[in-house]
C-alpha cells in the first residue's frame, strides 16, 4: 500500500472540514458511496476536470489511518484510483497545499 494519498477541496469544504475535524465527502463522494481520492501521479487531471477555475487545496493523507477501509479501484480511464469507505479525519492529513492553479 502506498504511503499516501491526496485529496483535492475548494476552499470552503477545507474551512468546514478544519473546523470539524472530520470530513464525510462532498456531494460525489455521498453518491459514489466512498471519498475519492488520488495519488500523486493523478492529481493534475482531477484538477483539470473537477476543479477547474477554483481556489483549491490539496491533501497529502497518510494512508496507515485509513487501515481496510481504502481500496484501489479502477474508475476514470481504466485507472485504479483511490476510494475511501469511511470519512476522513483531519488527524491523517499531514498536509496542506495551497497552488496556484
Amino acid at each position: 500500500m502506498k504511503r499516501f494519498v491526496y485529496r483535492v477541496l475548494d476552499l470552503e469544504e477545507w474551512f468546514n472540514f478544519k473546523k470539524k475535524k472530520v470530513f464525510y465527502g462532498n456531494d460525489l463522494d455521498q453518491i459514489s458511496g466512498y471519498i475519492h481520492l488520488s495519488e500523486k501521479d493523478q492529481l493534475r487531471k482531477t484538477i483539470d476536470i473537477y476543479f477547474k477555475k477554483k481556489k483549491i487545496v490539496i491533501l497529502k493523507i497518510r494512508t496507515k489511518n485509513l487501515k481496510q477501509k481504502l481500496l484501489w479501484e479502477t474508475s476514470r480511464a481504466g485507472e485504479k484510483f483511490p476510494h475511501l469507505y469511511d470519512k476522513l479525519t483531519l488527524e491523517s492529513v499531514v498536509k496542506a497545499d495551497y497552488p496556484d492553479v
